[in-house]
């Protein structure tokens, strides 16, 4: 969800060009107040058609990762060890 809080919060955009063949000719892509093509607008401005989805960054990825909590608990990989142990592992 970081990329979609990034549009939230921001407070700039520029024009990229739409490579699909449908739609706007141009997207509103969120930027850094300092990029030359920034202009100063906020996300309620901007039509939904012309919004181009945020890419999902390395930094997104891992700070996702650093706030997941483990599925499998210690009991479950217990359960499965022995399972695999009186079975193998194709269970037959």
């Amino acid at each position: 969800l970081r990329p979609i809080r990034r549009l939230g919060s921001a407070t700039h955009f520029k024009r990229i060009a739409n490579n699909k063949p449908d739609g706007p000719r141009q997207l509103w892509l969120v930027c850094s107040p300092g990029d030359s093509e920034a202009v100063e607008l906020t996300l309620d401005k901007i039509e939904p058609q012309e919004l181009c989805e945020p890419p999902v960054t390395i930094s997104d990825m891992l700070a996702a990762l650093s706030t997941q909590k483990p599925t499998v608990g210690e009991d479950d990989l217990k359960l499965q060890k022995k399972f695999t142990e009186e079975f193998g592992q194709e269970g037959s």
